[in-house]
Order: C-alpha cells, then structure tokens, then sequence
C-alpha cells in the first residue's frame, strides 16, 4: 500500500467481530470485548441549525441561511493503544433559530482523543428589508483528530429581494443531507426550514416574504459513533 491510501480490513487479515453503536455518548470498554485487537472509529459530529426568519414588512424579506454540516474523522485503532475505559461523546444537532434568531452551532464527536470531529457552524437570520442581498451559510464542521479527516459542506446563502425570500440549505455530512432550502415570491408567504438528515446533517433557514409572519429554521442532525471490532491472528 501507498501512504495516504484507506486501510482495509482485508490489508490487516483481521475478521470481523462485531459493531457497537452510539446514537449517545457512552463509554467503550475493551475488557468487555477480550478478543478484539483492532477498531475501526468513524465520528460524525452533528450539524448546525438554520436560521430563522422574523416577520417581514410589506414588500420586504426576512431569511435564515442553512446551518454547516457536521465534521468527520476515522482510524483504525490497536486496543494495546486504548484506555481501559474509553470516553465517548456523541454530538447534538444545533437547533434551529426560532423566528428572527440565529440557529445554534451542532457539537463535536469523539472517540476519547483519538478520533474528534466538530460540529457545524449556526445558520445566520437577516431582518426585515427590501434590498436584495444574501446572508452567509454557516461553516462547516471538520475532523481534528484521526487518520481520515472531512469536512462537512457549509450551508448554503439565504437570499432576498422586494418580491422575493428564500432560505438557504443545509450543508452535507458524511453521513448525512443537509435540510431542503425553500422560498416564497407570494405576498405573506413564509417557508419553515427543514431538518438536516441522519447523521449531522445541517438544518435549511427560513424565508418570510411581504408581511409574511415568522418561521422557524430546521434543526440540524445529530451525530454518531460507530466502532467496528476485529481480531487479528
């Protein structure tokens, strides 16, 4: 194998054992799995929620740009290497803004220090206006630790203009889609903000149009780990 190419437990001739989940933080304790030599760690951080969108003003727009999908990182780890009792944290998905606020960011993943990804960043709400501008999605999350780190897609811009309001979408994970943006060009139309995807996944903003009322952004997703276990000859 080259440097930098992915690992594979056939390149190991190690047979698989088993695989435990954690949809919420726990603890990983190798005395429980005594065979087990080898783990591979997958960290999905969780994703940012969209933002909201207040009440718009007659001829005007409120929007919400869509929150950060959450950060990724994997290894595959010797168990000599691993604590007896190993910290696992599995990250929340940020809420969504409620009316005219800013969603909040999703939190990191990790595998004690081993494996660590952050969450993505807060989708952004604009107040009411009849100019035509964009608002900026939230950033992406990315891997801090481990030997394959990614980056989640940042959520997309929110955009408005006198007879328009769109909020922006979700940015991707590795492990999950980012919420649907959606707008309205109606007069009082207002479009709430769908949830980002299992897992981290972030949340779609809002959009209200033309003395359309307030609307909520999506929530993003949350994370999750997953630890696969082998034992080698």
């Amino acid at each position: 194998m080259a440097a930098g190419d992915p690992v594979y437990a056939s390149d190991i001739a190690a047979s698989f054992v088993g695989q435990v989940v954690f949809t919420a933080s726990g603890t990983f304790t190798k005395a429980s799995y005594p065979s087990v030599t080898k783990v591979r760690v997958r960290v999905q951080a969780g994703g940012g929620g969209g933002g909201g969108a207040g009440a718009a003003a007659a001829a005007q727009h409120t929007k919400g740009s869509g929150g950060g999908g959450g950060g990724y990182a994997e290894s595959w780890l010797d168990t000599s290497a691993l604590v007896a009792v190993t910290t696992v944290t599995v990250g929340g998905g940020g809420a969504g803004g409620v009316s005219g606020a800013n969603g909040t960011a999703g939190s990191a993943s990790s595998f004690g220090a081993h494996v660590v990804a952050s969450g993505g960043g807060a989708g952004i709400t604009a107040g009411s206006s009849a100019s035509a501008f964009a608002t900026s999605g939230g950033t992406g999350g990315s891997g801090s630790a481990g030997t394959l780190q990614s980056r989640g897609s940042g959520g997309s811009f929110a955009f408005g203009s006198a007879g328009f309001a769109g909020g922006g979408s979700g940015g991707n994970s590795v492990m999950g889609g980012g919420g649907r943006g959606a707008g309205s060009g109606s007069a009082a139309g207002t479009t709430t903000g769908d949830a980002g995807g299992d897992y981290g996944g972030g949340g779609a903003g809002a959009a209200a149009n033309a003395t359309g009322g307030p609307a909520n952004g999506g929530a993003g997703a949350t994370g999750i780990v997953i630890v696969d276990m082998y034992t080698t000859p």
